[in-house]
């Protein structure tokens, strides 16, 4: 919530002083609790969007199901963003919070049978070392999507690393998952403290009807971008090595 409060803009045209000053402002009303006029005036912003973006969202609308239409999954849910109603995306009802839960079982543990004998050997951490500041602006200059649970897409990422506009702290934060980056390739991380980085936004994708007369439901998982990051540094890192393992086998990503 506090992002899309304070990065609004006030109308479309505005320059970056009047965003600037409206930020300042926004941060004054937060650290003084008074959210309900923050909340006040997003939803007078948002009621006086123009046309376009009406027009933008019917577009949407029929990309979508022609993506859908063409088994396309990938590039569709790509269009799904953060303020969007794209057709062809349920509700999230209770009955359909039902569905999901059932394509959704408790994890179990792997059965012996499955699990190879042999481990493979643990990479040298030395190799880890290339991942820094500029591979991350590289990557983030490169990424496209949606967000996950935090509803911080793409955009707004590459906006955070990549714009001249934040000076020396886009660089430092940078450097942050840059180190995030080597810290879980290197050492051993307790998987508490990787849940939020790991959490994804469920978005129940609409199927017609299934066999039995019910709704169809296809579960799309859109996870975090700073989990994106950090996957993308990991595996520039360790390209010549998958390729070497895996050859011409298409791997899960």
């Amino acid at each position: 919530v506090f992002i899309p409060l304070m990065l609004q803009k006030p109308s479309a045209n505005s320059k970056a002083k009047n965003n600037a000053k409206f930020l300042a402002e926004r941060l004054a009303k937060w650290n003084e609790g008074n959210l309900q006029s923050l909340v006040d005036e997003a939803r007078e912003i948002q009621a006086r969007l123009s046309q376009s973006t009406r027009r933008k969202e019917t577009s949407c609308h029929v990309a979508f199901t022609r993506l859908m239409l063409l088994g396309q999954v990938g590039k569709a849910v790509k269009l799904i963003d953060n303020n969007s109603d794209v057709k062809g995306v349920h509700s999230l009802t209770r009955h359909v919070k039902t569905v999901l839960a059932c394509k959704h079982p408790d994890g179990k543990p792997a059965p012996t049978q499955l699990k190879l004998e042999i481990k493979a050997p643990e990479p040298q951490p030395v190799i880890f070392e290339q991942i820094d500041a500029q591979m991350v602006y590289k990557v983030a200059k490169n990424l496209h999507g949606s967000g996950g649970p935090t509803l911080i897409d793409a955009e707004g990422w590459k906006h955070i690393l990549c714009c001249r506009s934040y000076g020396k702290a886009s660089e430092k934060l940078c450097e942050a998952i840059a180190e995030l980056a080597k810290c879980m390739s290197t050492k051993p991380v307790s998987p508490t403290a990787l849940e939020e980085l790991l959490a994804c936004r469920l978005v129940p994708l609409d199927k017609g009807n299934d066999k039995r007369g019910g709704i169809g439901v296809r579960p799309v998982g859109v996870g975090e971008v700073l989990r994106r990051i950090v996957g993308k540094l990991v595996i520039i890192t360790l390209k010549t090595d998958i390729q070497n393992a895996a050859g011409p086998l298409q791997t899960c990503a």
